[in-house]
Protein backbone atom coordinates (compact mmCIF):
# COMPACT_ATOMS: atom_id res chain seq x y z
CA UNK A 1 0.00 0.00 0.00
CA UNK A 2 1.36 3.20 -0.84
CA UNK A 3 0.73 6.63 0.95
CA UNK A 4 -0.68 9.62 -0.50
CA UNK A 5 2.40 11.83 -0.21
CA UNK A 6 5.62 10.18 -0.84
CA UNK A 7 8.71 11.34 1.40
CA UNK A 8 10.75 13.79 -0.26
CA UNK A 9 13.80 12.57 -1.55
CA UNK A 10 16.92 14.20 -0.26
CA UNK A 11 18.99 16.23 -2.52
CA UNK A 12 22.73 14.40 -3.03
CA UNK A 13 25.58 16.76 -1.92
CA UNK A 14 27.10 19.12 -3.87
CA UNK A 15 30.91 18.48 -3.69
CA UNK A 16 33.74 21.32 -4.00
CA UNK A 17 30.94 23.92 -2.46
CA UNK A 18 33.35 23.61 0.88
CA UNK A 19 36.77 23.63 -1.39
CA UNK A 20 34.93 26.97 -2.81
CA UNK A 21 34.25 28.55 -0.07
CA UNK A 22 37.73 28.05 1.53
CA UNK A 23 39.24 29.71 -1.78
CA UNK A 24 36.67 32.59 -1.23
CA UNK A 25 37.72 33.70 2.34
CA UNK A 26 41.40 33.09 1.48
CA UNK A 27 40.87 35.34 -1.45
CA UNK A 28 39.21 37.75 0.48
CA UNK A 29 41.51 37.78 3.70
CA UNK A 30 44.56 38.47 0.84
CA UNK A 31 42.52 41.57 -0.60
CA UNK A 32 41.76 42.83 2.83
CA UNK A 33 45.73 42.57 3.64
CA UNK A 34 47.30 44.21 0.66
CA UNK A 35 44.80 46.91 1.30
CA UNK A 36 45.66 47.56 4.10
CA UNK A 37 49.43 47.37 3.30
CA UNK A 38 49.13 49.35 0.25
CA UNK A 39 47.18 51.82 2.97
CA UNK A 40 49.92 51.88 5.18
CA UNK A 41 52.68 52.10 2.86
CA UNK A 42 54.13 49.01 2.96
CA UNK A 43 55.19 46.85 0.35
CA UNK A 44 53.58 43.36 0.10
CA UNK A 45 55.26 40.77 2.13
CA UNK A 46 55.61 37.33 1.49
CA UNK A 47 51.91 36.31 2.58
CA UNK A 48 49.60 37.92 0.49
CA UNK A 49 50.75 36.53 -2.70
CA UNK A 50 50.72 32.61 -1.03
CA UNK A 51 47.15 33.48 0.19
CA UNK A 52 46.05 34.59 -3.14
CA UNK A 53 47.22 32.36 -4.77
CA UNK A 54 46.20 29.44 -2.75
CA UNK A 55 42.88 30.89 -2.64
CA UNK A 56 42.61 30.81 -6.20
CA UNK A 57 43.74 27.29 -6.72
CA UNK A 58 41.14 26.23 -3.67
CA UNK A 59 38.14 27.86 -6.17
CA UNK A 60 39.23 26.36 -9.06
CA UNK A 61 39.31 23.19 -7.46
CA UNK A 62 36.08 23.31 -5.95
CA UNK A 63 34.88 24.86 -9.53
CA UNK A 64 36.23 21.51 -11.05
CA UNK A 65 34.64 19.25 -8.47
CA UNK A 66 31.34 20.84 -8.93
CA UNK A 67 31.62 20.06 -12.79
CA UNK A 68 31.09 23.51 -12.85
Amino acid sequence: MQTAFPQPQRPEPRKGTKTKLLGVVLLILAMLDAMLSWRGGFTLQGIVPVLFAGGLILLVIGAVREGV
